[in-house]
């Protein structure tokens, strides 16, 4: 008889599970399609995205937060971002980077939802872009002149 107990405790609980899972589906789907997009131009947030880059002028970029809307969070465990956007360096530590790093010619396409896309000719570098980007993060960076393009997040 107890085994028979527990074996419907544990039936219930599985039930109880799928059920909650599933009444949450529309809304980890409705997070996970419609991201809350901000845009900034704080150069503090240059100093926090990219601890290891000096030299930065100006910034321009957007921030895509996936993982439910204000006041709510249906969706299990962290909230993931996307930053995209421009910074302005330095005309010394844009020519420092650039003599630094073997950087070569490519096309650059980032998905810009808020902000204007810059026209460029942008390279990459492998090296650059993994001292710049911070650990835990995924994406790229690619440079013109004294102007980064980036994209990267946790995702």
């Amino acid at each position: 008889m107890r085994s028979y107990k527990k074996a419907l405790a544990f039936t219930l609980c599985v039930f109880f599970c799928i059920c909650m899972i599933g009444c949450g589906k529309d809304d980890n789907e409705e997070a996970l399609m419609n991201p809350i997009i901000s845009t900034s131009t704080d150069l503090k947030l240059v100093e926090r995205l990219f601890p290891s880059l000096e030299g930065a002028v100006s910034l321009e970029m957007e921030q895509l937060k996936y993982g439910g809307s204000e006041g709510t969070d249906k969706l299990p465990g962290p909230t993931d971002y996307i930053y995209r956007g421009y910074i302005v360096l330095s005309d010394e530590k844009a020519g420092l980077y650039t003599n630094t790093y073997n950087f070569t010619a490519t096309e650059a396409k980032v998905p810009f939802e808020s902000i204007k896309e810059r026209t460029g000719n942008w390279k990459y570098s492998y090296d650059f872009t993994k001292e710049i980007i911070p650990a835990g993060y995924v994406g790229t960076v690619w440079i013109d002149g004294n102007t980064l393009l980036f994209d990267f997040g946790t995702m």
